[in-house]
């Protein structure tokens, strides 16, 4: 599907947005804006820089960079793989959102017509001049984290709910597309398909500690219910390693419910926002593996996700400070968050190289069948002969 103007027009709208931002942005930045003698001196300079980027990204939307529109000149030869990429599902996925988009803002253009025209088709709830059925008004709303409050128009609003809609259909499409496909590969080829377990993991995490503000407001949680923070990464590390250290750490650990009964997790939005911001950027790099260089990939691999690491523990450290326990149960799963989300080139920087040999010659997925086995030919033999009856 090629680019066009269903394409066009939508990423004409998201250019004067991107323009009218940065141009607000500036000026907060610089102090210009509030003014109490021109309270809206940012309007002037938004809608100019606002301007320029719409044009520039309505022509790219219509493909003027694209070869596939070339009709001047030579003729551009498609090759077989660059046909394919453009057939790819994410291609005709991208296609389609774009004409929903396009005939959405059509639809709304439409609608927006009737209502504005002075005497039209509108139902008037307003007697004389109490008011303006046309006007859009604006509301404050506050910024979350302590944030200031700011005052929006309904208009933008309304922008913000679509485009929120349609990135989540066009989301949750990929998603379903994703998930049939695999499973599709998978029952065709199976050992062509791989678990991703980290990410599975780091989804899960996510999704369990995201529900406690909703199950316990006060955030205040027994020490039983957040148990596996402490005793799995122990119990992975025993089986893994079988290391008297470890199972001693596992006893230290299994009665914590007796000693500490709760622990206040008033750190948890902080530290939540901050792992799935380091998500996005290891999805980065991951995408960006394939467009640099190998040592260059790495070199920024090794500096960036350093610097993650460093402020990740700090953050951690100063939002949960105030509570030991509270600063235990973060700092682990922090730590646990980073070895998901980290690229091996770092993790096999900052473990040492005889840990990390032990690690890589773990065979992970036969950890528990092998567990049972060894569970198995103990109480097969070894029980008989501790009871006497060998």
């Amino acid at each position: 599907m090629q680019p066009g103007l269903a394409r066009a027009v939508p990423l004409g709208i998201v250019g004067f947005i991107v323009g009218a931002l940065i141009a607000i942005v500036i000026r907060l930045a610089q102090g210009l804006d509030p003014n109490p003698d021109a309270p809206l001196a940012f309007v002037g300079p938004a809608m100019v820089l606002g301007a320029f980027l719409s044009s520039g990204f309505f022509v790219w939307g219509m493909g003027a960079f694209d070869p596939r529109m070339n009709v001047h000149g030579e003729e551009h030869a498609i090759e077989p793989a660059e046909a394919a990429k453009a057939e790819s599902p994410l291609a005709i996925l991208g296609g389609y959102t774009w004409q929903m988009t396009f005939w959405l803002i059509l639809m709304v253009f439409a609608i927006a017509v009737f209502a504005f025209l002075p005497g039209g088709p509108t139902i008037r709830s307003v007697q004389g001049d109490d008011g303006n059925v046309a006007a859009i008004g604006y509301t404050d709303i506050p910024l979350p984290f302590g944030g200031p409050t700011v005052t929006v128009s309904y208009l933008v609003l309304f922008i913000v709910f679509v485009a929120w809609t349609i990135f989540s259909l066009f989301m949750t499409a990929g998603l379903i597309a994703f998930i049939v496909g695999y499973f599709a590969q998978g029952k065709t080829n199976p050992n062509a398909v791989s678990i991703p377990w980290k990410a599975l993991i780091f989804v899960l995490l996510l999704v369990s500690l995201g529900q406690l503000p909703l199950m316990v407001p006060s955030l205040e949680l027994p020490t039983a219910l957040i148990m596996p923070a402490f005793i799995l990464p122990q119990l992975v590390l025993l089986i893994g390693y079988r290391k008297p250290i470890w199972l001693l750490l596992l006893l230290l650990a299994m009665p914590l419910p007796v000693l500490v009964p709760s622990v206040v997790m008033t750190g948890l939005p902080v530290i939540m926002l901050l792992w799935i911001v380091v998500s996005f950027i290891s999805l980065g790099f991951f995408f960006a593996r394939s467009l640099l260089a190998a040592n260059t990939w790495r070199i920024l691999a090794l500096v960036t996700f350093s610097i993650v690491a460093i402020v990740m523990i700090g953050v951690t450290i100063s939002e949960t400070r105030g509570d030991f326990w509270q600063m235990v149960f973060f700092l682990v799963l922090t730590v646990i968050v980073l070895g998901l989300l980290a690229p091996v080139e770092w993790l096999k920087f900052v473990i040492p190289t005889e840990m990390w040999s032990r690690y890589a010659a773990i065979n992970w997925p036969m950890l528990i069948p092998e567990l049972a086995g060894v569970l198995a030919r103990w109480l097969r033999g070894g029980l008989p002969k501790f009871l006497g009856q060998r």
